[in-house]
C-alpha cells in the first residue's frame, strides 16, 4: 500500500506542475513571427541546395552532360560536339526568326517577350528615327545601327554620334555575342581574331568630333585610344595619345587603363627605369582621376612585360599603394604577383608562391579583369613545376570554393588545368591516392590526354604493389578516349601478366585474358594492312601468349608463337623466365605443338642449356610420341638422341 501510495503522490505532483505550466502559457501574449518576404524561385533555391556540392557540379547546373556514366561522352571530339548540339536548335531558332521574322505572328508571347519580336527591316528615312537608332546602339547590332545610320543622312545630334562610334570602336569586326550561347563560348578558342573595320565611317566620326566642343572632342579621343589599342592598331594610338599630351586633352579612368597597355605594346621587349611606372599614377593623381583594380593589373602586366629594374620592389610599393586605397584585389593581380615574384626571384620562389596561396584560402571571388581567367592554370602549372603537392591541394580547394570555378573559362583551360593537377598528384601520391582522385574526375570532367596516360603506365611500371585493381580501368581508358601505340599497350600487357597469378578474382582474369586477345587482334589487323613497321621485342609478344594460355585461348598462343618465329620484326628477347612459364603452361595443356615451337626458338638463338632441360621435361610426359620424338629431332639434330636414349637406359 505504502508503494502505491508513492507513485500516487509522485502523479499528482506532476500533474501539478503540468498544470501551472499551462496556466504561465495561456496568460502569455501570442507573438506571431514577422511573414519573411519571399522570391518566386526561393522554393527552387530551396530544393537546388539539397543537391550534393561536389566537383561536378558546374557540369550539372548547366545539364551540359546527363549525369550518368553510361550516357557521357568518351571522346575529346564528342564533348565538344555533344555540348554544341545541345544548344544548336536554339541558334536554328534564332537565325529563322531573324531571316524570316514575317512567318511568325505580331504577337509571339503573352505577355510581350522583346527578343520574340522580329526585327523590323527599314527601308525609307520616314521609317527611322534618332531614338530608334540608339535603340539599335544599345542592342550593340552594328550593321543595323550603321544602316540607320546612312538612312538619316548622318543628320543626328552629337550624343548619338558619339555612342555611335563607341559602338562601331568597341564591336567592330562582330556582332555582339549572345550571353546565353555558353555552350558555344565554352569550346570557342580563347584565341582572338582582331581586324579594324568600318574604318572610313569611323575616320568621318572621329574628325567630326574632335571638332566640337572640348567635352565632345575629349570624349572622341578617349574612345579611339580605347579601341585602336583594343584592336592593336598600336602606332595609330600612340600618335593620338602623343596629341591628346600636347592639346592638354583629359583621359577617364577606362583610357588610362588602355593606355598603360598601350605602353607596354609601344616599348615591347625594352627596359625601362620605374620613373616610366609611375608617370602614369602621377598624371592620373595630377588630373584627379582615382585608378581602379584594372590600372592596377595593367601597371603589373607591363612591370612584368618590360622587365623593369627592381621588378620585386616595384611591385610591394604598388601593392601597398592600391591596399591604402581600399581597392581589392582580383585573381589576376595574384596571377601578376605570383608571375613577377616567381620570374625574377628564384631563390626563395616557391615559398612565396605558397605564401600567396595560403591568404587566399576559403576566399571567393568575382571577375574584375579579363585576367583572371589566367590564375587557376598558371598556379596549377606552377605547382606541377615545382612538384609541391601543398600547392596543387590549396589552389584546387580554392577552385572549389564557392562559385570560383567560374574562372575555368575555356574547355582548353579546364584541360590544361586538370593535367598540370593530375600529373603533379601522379608524382607525389601514392598509387591509391591518385586513382582516388583521377577516378573522380575521368571522365566527368576531364579526359586525359595522352601524356598523361603514358606518364601513369609508367608509373605503375615501377609499383608492384596494389597495381591489379587499377589496370582494368587504365586499360578501358586508353581504349576507349586516344588512339595509343602499341608499344604502350604492350606494357600494360604485361603488367597484366606479371599480377595475373595473384589474383582470385575470375573478372580481372577474364579481363587480363581479353586484353591480351584484343591487343593480338590489333596486331594481326596491322600486318593483314601491312601497318606494323616498327619492330618489336620479343618479350613483350610473349606476354600476350602466357595471358592467352591462362584463359585456354591455345590456338591464339601458338599463333603468337608462330609470329615470333617466322617474324622479321621481332628483336629475340625472351627471358628465360617467360620460356619455363611457357613451357609449363602448355605442359598443363598437353600441347606440344607450343613446346616444339619454343624449343624451335631457342635453337635458332643457340641457347643450347634450355633446350636440353626442355626435352628432358618433354619425354617424361605420357603423351610423348615418336612422331614428337622424330618433330625434335628435326628440329635439334642428332645429338639430341642422348638425352632422348636416356630414358631407355634407365
Amino acid at each position: 500500500m505504502n508503494h502505491f501510495k508513492c507513485i500516487l503522490d509522485r502523479t499528482s505532483q506532476c500533474e501539478l506542475r503540468r498544470l501551472q505550466s499551462s496556466l504561465s502559457i495561456s496568460n502569455s501574449k501570442i507573438q506571431i513571427p514577422a511573414r519573411i518576404k519571399r522570391n518566386s524561385t526561393d522554393i527552387l533555391h530551396a530544393l537546388e541546395s539539397t543537391l550534393p556540392k561536389d566537383s561536378n557540379m558546374h557540369i550539372i547546373k548547366n545539364f551540359m552532360y546527363h549525369d550518368d556514366p553510361y550516357l557521357l561522352p568518351i571522346k575529346k571530339l564528342d564533348y565538344r560536339r555533344f555540348a554544341l548540339s545541345y544548344e544548336s536548335g536554339r541558334k536554328a531558332a534564332m537565325w529563322i526568326h531573324r531571316e524570316h521574322g514575317d512567318l511568325f505572328p505580331k504577337h509571339l508571347s503573352n505577355p510581350e517577350i522583346k527578343a520574340f519580336k522580329p526585327f523590323p527591316k527599314y527601308t525609307d528615312k520616314n521609317q527611322v528615327s534618332e531614338e530608334i537608332l540608339l535603340n539599335v546602339i544599345s542592342q550593340c547590332k552594328v550593321s543595323d545601327a550603321l544602316h540607320i545610320y546612312n538612312l538619316l543622312d548622318t543628320n543626328v545630334s552629337n550624343g548619338t554620334k558619339q555612342a555611335l562610334l563607341e559602338l562601331l570602336c568597341f564591336y567592330n569586326c562582330k556582332e555582339y555575342v549572345i550571353k546565353n550561347l555558353i555552350f558555344e563560348q565554352w569550346f570557342t578558342s580563347s584565341k582572338k581574331n582582331y581586324v579594324w573595320q568600318y574604318e572610313n565611317e569611323i575616320k568621318e566620326l572621329f574628325n567630326f568630333l574632335k571638332t566640337q566642343d572640348n567635352s565632345t572632342a575629349a570624349a572622341a579621343y578617349n574612345i579611339m585610344i580605347c579601341g585602336l589599342t583594343k584592336y592593336f592598331k598600336v602606332n595609330d594610338a600612340w600618335k593620338l595619345y602623343q596629341e591628346c599630351k600636347k592639346k592638354d586633352i583629359p583621359f577617364n579612368l577606362t583610357t588610362w587603363n588602355y593606355v598603360i597597355r598601350l605602353f607596354s605594346k609601344v616599348f615591347n621587349k625594352k627596359k625601362l627605369n620605374e620613373e616610366y611606372i609611375f608617370e602614369f599614377l602621377i598624371l592620373m593623381n595630377k588630373n584627379k582621376v582615382k585608378p581602379n583594380i584594372q590600372t592596377l593589373n595593367a601597371i603589373l602586366k607591363m612591370v612584368i612585360e618590360l622587365k623593369t629594374e627592381n621588378v620585386k620592389d616595384i611591385i610591394k610599393h604598388l601593392l601597398l599603394e592600391f591596399k591604402n586605397m581600399n581597392i581589392k584585389f582580383s585573381l589576376g593581380t595574384y596571377y601578376y604577383i605570383i608571375k613577377g615574384f616567381t620570374s625574377y626571384d628564384t631563390s626563395n620562389s616557391q615559398d612565396i608562391f605558397i605564401q600567396i596561396l595560403r591568404t587566399l584560402k576559403n576566399k571567393t571571388f568575382t571577375i574584375q579583369d579579363p585576367m583572371d581567367n589566367n590564375f587557376f592554370k598558371f598556379s596549377m602549372y606552377l605547382a606541377s613545376q615545382y612538384n609541391n603537392k601543398e600547392a596543387g591541394n590549396l589552389i584546387h580547394e580554392l577552385l572549389l570554393t564557392g562559385d570560383n570555378y567560374k574562372f575555368i573559362s575555356t574547355v582548353v583551360m579546364e584541360s590544361d588545368y586538370f593535367n598540370s593537377y593530375l600529373l603533379l598528384l601522379l608524382s607525389t601520391s601514392s598509387i591509391k591516392e591518385f586513382f582516388e582522385v583521377y577516378e573522380k574526375i575521368v571522365p566527368n570532367i576531364y579526359v586525359p590526354t595522352k601524356q598523361l596516360l603514358i606518364n601513369i603506365i609508367n608509373e605503375l611500371k615501377s609499383c608492384d604493389l596494389y597495381i591489379l585493381k587499377y589496370l582494368p580501368r587504365l586499360w578501358s581508358d586508353i581504349n576507349t578516349y586516344i588512339q595509343m601505340d602499341l608499344s604502350i599497350k604492350l606494357i600494360i600487357i604485361h603488367l597484366m601478366k606479371k599480377t595475373i597469378s595473384s589474383t582470385n578474382s575470375s573478372c580481372l582474369r577474364t579481363t587480363f585474358i581479353n586484353a591480351a586477345l584484343d591487343c593480338w587482334n590489333e596486331i594481326k589487323n596491322q600486318i593483314i594492312r601491312g601497318k606494323t613497321n616498327k619492330t618489336i621485342e620479343t618479350n613483350m609478344i610473349t606476354d600476350i601468349s602466357i595471358l592467352l594460355l591462362h584463359g585456354d585461348f591455345v590456338k591464339e598462343s601458338i599463333e603468337v608463337l608462330t609470329f615470333i618465329n617466322k617474324s622479321d620484326l621481332c628483336i629475340s628477347v625472351m627471358t628465360e623466365r617467360q620460356v619455363n612459364e611457357l613451357i609449363d603452361l602448355y605442359i598443363s595443356k598437353q600441347c606440344m605443338k607450343g613446346c616444339l615451337l619454343i624449343v624451335d626458338y631457342l635453337v635458332n638463338l643457340g641457347f643450347s642449356n634450355q633446350v636440353d632441360a626442355i626435352i628432358r621435361k618433354l619425354q617424361n610426359l605420357p603423351k610423348f610420341t615418336n612422331a614428337d620424338r622424330k618433330k625434335l629431332i628435326n628440329l635439334v639434330g642428332k645429338q639430341v638422341l642422348h638425352i632422348l636414349n636416356e630414358k631407355q637406359l634407365n
